[in-house]
């Protein structure tokens, strides 16, 4: 029983530590030879136009003002966010998220979102004329600042013209949503038609992915469903076809705009550099002298909440990265997040989910200890068969199996409780890494962030002194080889959780303190019941 325990505990190890490898095995990043030739290919395909169809978009340089422009700018509060945007463009500035501070040390500082890759901002605004480069736009403000209260609405508007074109933009608040309504109204005021596409460019410093291995940079969420995470070695990506969803994104934080889902557009995503990437959303614009159109579209930039999201109804909660494990991973959050709304602390939270999973798993703890203990007792039986017939492995085997249908014991059945549990490590594992919800949110004493390794590496060294508090306790057999293996075992795990969120950590410690509690109860109970 003992080597399959071993087996068991080194499969879950191995999942553990080789799950981040897997994932970038079955999905590797593209070669950088088929990368250029389907940029290629898509160059290509991109230069032919056919009846009907939207043209495409092309990764050509942005234009800008041959003569230096004077730059106003116009800052906007909400309770949730404080942004600032530029008259280039009307581009954002700024987005800084109040309700998230940059770092624990400076809590008053909020995490800034729109850090610009260029003079006019992310969401800025661009004419191209058929045939032309696109044609930067300086915009007059209507106001310089606007607040918002909790429950109101507010406007940052501008209005131009370039190209003969009259072009109006307005951003629509409210107080309570990181929602914003955009609108670009386009009037021909000049005598002649016009022919090109309005563009609006989402630019931000990510790309590649960061130092936890998750993506950061373009994302799109197709109409039919997929969700595609631009690689940091491709340039880019392409489509004409509206997307539900186009942004970038971090770990925790998504910038994206969404379009009328019947909109004709065209799409492409760009990787600049190694730590800048744009997403880009073109409609195509014709106009006779006199007419107008206008163009809308919703922008989110804001948190990876999964309810936020989820409440917003645009498929959003599809760019939290939960991995493999994600119906297991959501499951967890949501339970979490319900238990933290009465508890009010996620370490709290995360001790009764380990409770609720030990209650859940009892009947198989309590089979799985019974069964170890037989195989113990049943020990100088199957020594003295191997002994009997260890030159007959056919024979010996098929007496092993007799011997155990004798005594109703499953040779494997200790190991099920264990093999079990890992998918549910790993669901939480993904919850703790990956959830905004437990980013910064502190326990109790030394441990200040949840989604962050213990500072001084006390929990990690509890849990390993539980963990062989718990072994100790275990039913083995006397094979001196097995017994030292399992002595390792602690020491090993011990130094792998060193590095994990101390949710992570926490969560093994308590499941450690309740096995041994299951154990102690299980172990006296029939000895009680006898006297």
């Amino acid at each position: 029983m003992d080597k399959r325990l071993i087996y068991a505990i080194v499969l879950s190890m191995g999942v553990m530590l080789g799950y981040p490898y897997a994932v970038n095995w079955i999905n590797p990043p593209k070669p950088k030879a088929q990368t250029a030739a389907t940029e290629k290919k898509t160059e290509a395909a991109s230069n032919e136009t056919t009846p009907g169809t939207v043209p495409s978009v092309k990764a050509e340089p942005r234009a800008t003002p041959e003569k230096p422009v004077k730059e106003t700018l116009t800052t906007i509060e909400t309770p949730l966010v404080k942004a600032t945007f530029t008259s280039v463009g009307g581009g954002l500035k700024r987005w800084e998220l109040r309700e998230y501070e940059a770092t624990i040390k400076d809590p008053s500082r909020g995490v800034n979102l729109s850090e610009s890759v260029a003079r006019m901002g992310s969401l800025s605004t661009f004419i191209r004329p058929a045939g032309e480069k696109a044609e930067n736009i300086v915009l007059e403000a209507a106001s310089s600042k606007v607040a918002v209260p909790p429950q109101g609405a507010g406007e940052v508007a501008y209005s131009g013209f370039a190209k003969g074109l009259k072009i109006d933009k307005k951003y629509r608040f409210t107080g309570s949503s990181y929602l914003v309504d955009t609108e670009i109204t386009v009037a021909n005021t000049g005598p002649a038609p016009f022919q090109g596409s309005v563009e609006t460019v989402l630019s931000a410093n990510v790309a590649g992915k960061d130092a936890s291995g998750y993506h950061t940079g373009p994302i799109v969420s197709t109409s039919k469903g997929k969700l595609i995470r631009q690689a940091d070695d491709e340039k880019e990506k392409s489509g004409n076809e509206p997307p539900r969803w186009i942004g970038l994104e971090s770990k925790y934080f998504l910038s994206a705009v969404i379009p009328p889902p019947d909109a004709a557009l065209n799409w492409i995503t760009e990787v600049s550099s190694s730590s800048a990437s744009r997403a880009t959303v073109s409609v195509p614009l014709v106009l006779s002298p006199g007419e107008t159109k206008t163009v809308a579209y919703r922008t989110f930039i804001g948190p990876k909440e999964y309810d936020l999201l989820l409440s917003y109804k645009a498929g959003l909660d599809e760019a939290i990265e939960f991995g493999w494990f994600s119906p297991l991973a959501k499951p967890f959050l949501v339970v979490l997040n319900f238990l933290k709304r009465y508890v009010g602390n996620y370490g709290i939270a995360i001790i009764i989910l380990t409770f609720i999973t030990k209650v859940v798993f009892y009947p198989l703890t309590k089979h799985s200890l019974k069964s170890m203990k037989e195989l113990q007792n049943m020990q100088p039986q199957l020594a003295a068969l191997k002994e009997k017939y260890k030159d007959n492995k056919e024979k010996m085997n098929k007496e092993l199996m007799e011997l155990y249908k004798r005594y109703k014991v499953n040779p494997v059945g200790g190991c099920l409780p264990m093999i079990l549990q890992i998918p549910v490590f790993i669901g939480l594992y993904e919850v703790l890494y990956v959830a905004i919800e437990l980013r910064h949110e502190p326990f109790f004493l030394w441990i200040t962030d949840l989604s962050d390794k213990d500072p001084y590496y006390i929990s990690p060294i509890i849990m390993g002194a539980t963990m062989f508090l718990q072994q100790k306790m275990t039913p083995t057999s006397v094979d001196p080889a097995q017994a030292k293996i399992m002595l390792i075992m602690p020491v090993i795990f011990t130094f792998m959780f060193l590095s994990f969120p101390s949710g992570l950590v926490i969560y093994w410690l308590v499941n450690n303190v309740l096995s041994i509690a299951q154990q102690y109860y299980i172990q006296k109970t029939p000895a009680k019941a006898r006297a």
